[in-house]
């Protein structure tokens, strides 16, 4: 199965509940945080916008913009974003293969893909939770 939503409304719910879900896993949290950076995260069909301010105590998700410009942002789609997620995609191999789209400084947030697995348990029980098949 793909990306669980296609409603526009409902997919932003979900993807939003997940991010702020990240925020509960210790290494995940530390890692963004560390970035002292705001990252905007750009999904495309459904399109949502969120962004990860780091810039200041700690990590905090934002659906509208919270301001100042984004040091870094990261473009893909639904699909990619739900493969990654649920491990069927390899987020270093989705950069090369340029899947997702970086723009400015990328090179920490890439770093980040250390904590997939984390993600990935994390993502799996969302889906559960909210009853979506991986």
């Amino acid at each position: 199965m793909g990306f669980p939503y296609q409603d526009p409304q409902q997919a932003k719910e979900f993807v939003l509940g997940f991010a702020n879900r990240l925020r509960d896993v210790k290494e995940i949290y530390e890692g963004w945080s560390a970035l002292k950076m705001l990252v905007g995260i750009h999904i495309k069909q459904p399109d949502i916008d969120f962004w990860v301010d780091a810039r200041g105590e700690g990590m905090q998700i934002c659906e509208t913009h919270p301001g100042g410009e984004e040091d870094a942002s990261l473009t893909l789609t639904a699909e990619l974003f739900h493969k990654l997620y649920t491990g069927q995609e390899n987020a270093m191999l989705a950069f090369t293969k340029r899947l997702i789209q970086p723009k400015g400084k990328v090179s920490g947030i890439m770093q980040l893909t250390r904590t997939m697995p984390q993600a990935v348990e994390a993502y799996k029980r969302y889906l559960a939770e909210k009853g979506v098949k991986a």
